[in-house]
């Protein structure tokens, strides 16, 4: 078990660029969570990408959290929030496809997730104590527990893996 994790029954709940609330380690959901700052951004989109099969499953949903700790992000948060926003629905866009693919026919951007971290708030609880150049994901299974982590997810394919097994695939 890592030192990190919350106590049991201490939800990990964040706020996304849309404001709405997400429950991380939500029990009945598979989540992954993707790590992104401004240099691995290139990563996180390919990490993101590798899900795409298991998009528009309503027991999956990929949420991405951005660690804008120290960055020029800090002088204009409004931007930054606005500009996620409208990555979000170009991301909605491209993942429709999959959605239907899975059997949804409704809209995916409520499901997109995005979460501007100016201040360590969401990192801090995953364990992301400091803004890092490394490719992390956590991953949380249907009970709500963590399935899987890791600081370096080099292996995009172990990721794709990791949530499939996750998903009972």
């Amino acid at each position: 078990m890592s030192m990190w994790m919350q106590p049991a029954g201490a939800a990990i709940r964040v706020k996304d660029a849309d404001g709405v609330e997400r429950r991380l380690d939500e029990p009945g959901r598979v989540t992954a969570v993707i790590y992104s700052n401004p240099a691995v951004q290139d990563w996180t989109r390919k990490a993101g990408a590798a899900l795409d099969e298991f998009q528009g499953r309503a027991d999956f949903r990929a949420v991405v959290v951005v660690d804008l700790r120290g960055t020029m992000a800090d002088w204009a948060p409004g931007y930054t929030v606005r500009r996620m926003q409208r990555d979000l629905d170009a991301e909605a866009g491209r993942v429709a496809p999959f959605y239907q693919k899975n059997g949804n026919s409704g809209n995916p951007r409520p499901d997109m997730s995005a979460v501007a971290d100016f201040k360590g708030e969401a990192c801090r609880p995953l364990g992301w104590v400091e803004p890092a150049q490394r490719r992390r994901v956590v991953l949380f299974g249907k009970d709500g527990r963590e399935a899987h982590r890791s600081e370096d997810q080099a292996d995009l394919e172990a990721w794709r893996r990791a949530v499939a097994e996750a998903l009972g695939r």
